[in-house]
């Protein structure tokens, strides 16, 4: 059976299709155009296969000229997005950033460190926590009434 391989133009397959049709009419086998339609659409590769239901359910009846010229305009309109008929990859590249110096520190004030990074923590003696540090309170009520 007829194959296309993934990356051959469709002008080159309907060469080989059209010289296959033309050497069995030579011996007396009749193909109608229906059935060159469908041959075609059967022997697409896999990179056109979101058009076959369209070629194959798009009108009533299938005609080989027809769905020669959708996948001509087709390759046409893949060659102009800059994508060819064959698996296209998606390469990414990300760029490693240096995210020294986009962050400021809130216990010294610089820009290049975080607090927790911080070399000019100074540490209390006097409540054994960190200068800038929150401090935790806490409250005690002896009398409850005033709450309501």
């Amino acid at each position: 059976m007829l194959r296309m391989t993934e990356g051959t133009k469709i002008s080159d397959h309907l060469g080989v299709l059209n010289g296959i049709v033309s050497e069995l009419e030579s011996i007396g086998v009749k193909i109608d155009e229906e059935d060159k339609g469908l041959r075609l659409i059967w022997s697409l590769p896999s990179s056109y296969a979101h058009m076959k239901p369209i070629l194959m359910h798009g009108s009533s009846t299938i005609c080989f000229g027809d769905v020669a010229n959708k996948l001509i305009s087709e390759e046409r309109r893949l060659k102009s997005e800059g994508k060819s008929s064959d698996n296209s990859i998606l390469l990414v590249d990300r760029k490693k950033g240096n995210s020294k110096g986009k962050y400021t520190c809130w216990g010294c004030g610089q820009f290049g460190h975080l607090r927790k990074d911080c070399k000019n923590k100074k540490t209390s003696a006097a409540n054994g926590s960190k200068e800038g540090d929150p401090a935790i309170a806490s409250l005690e009520f002896d009398d409850y009434s005033d709450c309501l």
